[in-house]
């Protein structure tokens, strides 16, 4: 019922968490938006826990005019588009300076969601990224950008809708390998972040109304198994089991509970498959008011 998902413990290649680091590299692409303001925070608050060096990410508007304009007036508004650049990329080093975490900055120009897709393999461990850009008024709307990148991306990106500790995660779980082996590593994301996880296991409806002894015994050995995994850990982890829709249940849970942050994966699909096939990570991404944690499958 849920997409599976791929553990952070590859050695390399883009969105991969290493083991010996185990997050060493995040990419925040930003601009001058609410939302990317609370992407920074968000990344600054696990860097700083992680000791992970950020890299912010800012991709410049491209000049597109349909007509010749003078020389002087082009070089005017590119002026201006540089300059904007240079005080968004000041302020957030000044942010990350502030909190004490290693910080480098990249400037490109060019499409944004290409850019920071292109940008990102270089070896990243998680890409932090706000909801929407600056045209957009509900920080909980899933902007284009945002939208495409996390369709895209080949390794784990937060989109962020709120800033918060990250103190409660809810973890979607569904028995598969690669959604253990996720699970195993938002753990040590819990542990240094002194997070509580709450695992949710969530049952079709149809399932549950044609054999609910059934739909239990299943959601209840998908629990017992992570909860086995995990093991003896610091880390409070509570067990969860619901039976409905699964994005809505999810959504639903989350929003009852004041989860800080959602967890769960995508799966790596075909470009076609892209567009026509609407899954439980894109219903979320979209529904969920508060953060979300995409850990795609290996492809």
């Amino acid at each position: 019922m849920f997409p599976q998902v791929k553990s952070w413990n590859s050695s390399k290649g883009a969105g991969n968490m290493n083991t010996k680091g185990f997050l060493q590299r995040i990419l925040v692409p930003i601009d001058a938006s609410v939302s990317s303001l609370m992407a920074e925070e968000t990344a600054a608050k696990i860097a700083k826990k992680t000791k992970a060096t950020v890299t912010v990410l800012h991709v410049m508007q491209e000049l597109r005019i349909g007509y010749q304009l003078p020389q002087s007036l082009k070089d005017e508004l590119l002026g201006s588009i540089e300059q904007h650049a240079k005080m968004i990329i000041t302020n957030a080093r000044a942010l990350f300076d502030e909190e004490k975490v290693k910080v480098e900055t990249e400037t490109f120009s060019g499409d944004p969601a290409e850019s920071i897709l292109k940008f990102s393999k270089k070896d990243y461990d998680l890409i932090v990224i706000g909801a929407c850009g600056e045209n957009e008024k509900d920080t909980c709307t899933l902007g284009s950008v945002t939208k495409k990148v996390m369709v895209h991306t080949g390794g784990p990106i937060l989109i962020v809708k709120k800033v918060s500790s990250l103190s409660s995660l809810l973890v979607c779980v569904d028995g598969s390998e690669n959604s253990i082996k996720a699970l195993d590593c938002v753990l040590k994301l819990a542990e240094r972040m002194d997070s509580r996880i709450t695992l949710l296991n969530v049952q079709e409806r149809r399932l549950y109304d044609s054999s609910p002894k059934t739909a239990k015994e299943i959601g209840e050995k998908i629990l017992s198994k992570a909860k086995d995994v995990i093991g003896k850990t610091k880390v409070k982890v509570d067990k969860k089991l619901e039976f409905g829709v699964p994005s809505n249940s999810i959504v639903e849970v989350a929003e009852k509970g004041n989860y800080d942050l959602i967890v769960l994966g995508s799966r790596g699909l075909g470009t076609i498959s892209r567009f026509l096939l609407g899954s439980v990570s894109d219903d979320v991404s979209h529904k969920a008011k508060c953060s979300v944690l995409f850990v795609p499958a290996k492809k």
